[in-house]
This record gives structure tokens, C-alpha cells and sequence, in this order.
């Protein structure tokens, strides 16, 4: 993978993580059940450490974190906000399965793109394998905490 291309990948991962922090970052702050919204925080904090990571790893291939990339996540995540629900000041019950199951799809984006990576450091030394082992074994955490939250809370509010 050539500089450029690497650079403009990392960009994308950039955007991404934008848009995941501020949706981990609402869905901590909204969730209807305080159990749940008390872990989001906790993984919220995570997720916006492991993007300053991605900042030193942009930077050190060259590269600076995108203003206009990160713009564009915050504005994906409020668009994201809008949805056919037939609710339009309140939140529908399958607000907080759908919320949990979108925090889900973004750890699995991120943990396929530090695969990537990870991948990339055997050949490429400005990229840190045993970090980037780290980080896909913290994703695979994340997902497992959040595969718990996702059940326990659908089953109660589809099930019961």
C-alpha cells in the first residue's frame, strides 16, 4: 500500500470514528435503561481514547486528522438521528435495540480496520503491531459487552 493510499484509508477510519464516538456518545447520554447507558459511557471513553490512537497513527504516516472528515461524521451521526419510526418528539421502544445494534456495527467497523492494519505492520514498521493487537483485542471486547447489552435489553423491549 503506497503512502497516499494508506493516508487516505486512515482518513476514512477518521471520519468513522467520528461518527462512532459521537453515536456512543449520545446513545450514553439517551439510553432508557441506566444500566446500559452507565456501560455505553464507560466504552465512550474507550472509543475516544482508541481515536486519539488513530490520531498518533495518521500523524505518524504522514498525515493529519481530516477537520472536514470529522465534520462530516458529526453531521452522518445527527442525520442518523432521523429515522421512519412514527415518533416525532419521543423515543420509539426500539430505539434502544437499534442504537445497540449500531454502536455494534461500528466496533466491528473499527475492529476490521485495525485487522487491516495490523495486517500492514508485518510489512510496514511505522505501524505498531503489538498496539494494534491491543486494539483488536479491546474491539472484541467491546463487542462482547455490547452483544450482553444488546440481548438484555431486547428481551425487554420486544419480548416482554
Amino acid at each position: 500500500m503506497d503512502d497516499d493510499v494508506l493516508r487516505g484509508y486512515l482518513q476514512h477510519h477518521w471520519t468513522a470514528s467520528t461518527l462512532g464516538m459521537e453515536l456512543f456518545r449520545r446513545v450514553a447520554g439517551t439510553h432508557g435503561d441506566p444500566v446500559t447507558a452507565t456501560a455505553v459511557r464507560e466504552m465512550s471513553r474507550e472509543i475516544t481514547a482508541e481515536r486519539e490512537t488513530l490520531r498518533a497513527l495518521i500523524r505518524r504516516v504522514g498525515g493529519t486528522p481530516s477537520l472536514v472528515g470529522a465534520l462530516t461524521g458529526r453531521v452522518a451521526e445527527r442525520v442518523g438521528r432521523l429515522k421512519p419510526n412514527g415518533r416525532l418528539l419521543r423515543r420509539s421502544p426500539l430505539t434502544d435495540v437499534l442504537e445497540l445494534e449500531a454502536l455494534r456495527d461500528a466496533v466491528y467497523g473499527k475492529r476490521a480496520g485495525w485487522e487491516l492494519l495490523r495486517e500492514l505492520a508485518n510489512d510496514d514498521p511505522r505501524l505498531d503491531a503489538g498496539l494494534l493487537d491491543d486494539l483488536i483485542d479491546r474491539a472484541g471486547e467491546q463487542l462482547v459487552r455490547l452483544k450482553g447489552l444488546h440481548l438484555a435489553v431486547a428481551r425487554k423491549r420486544i419480548l416482554t
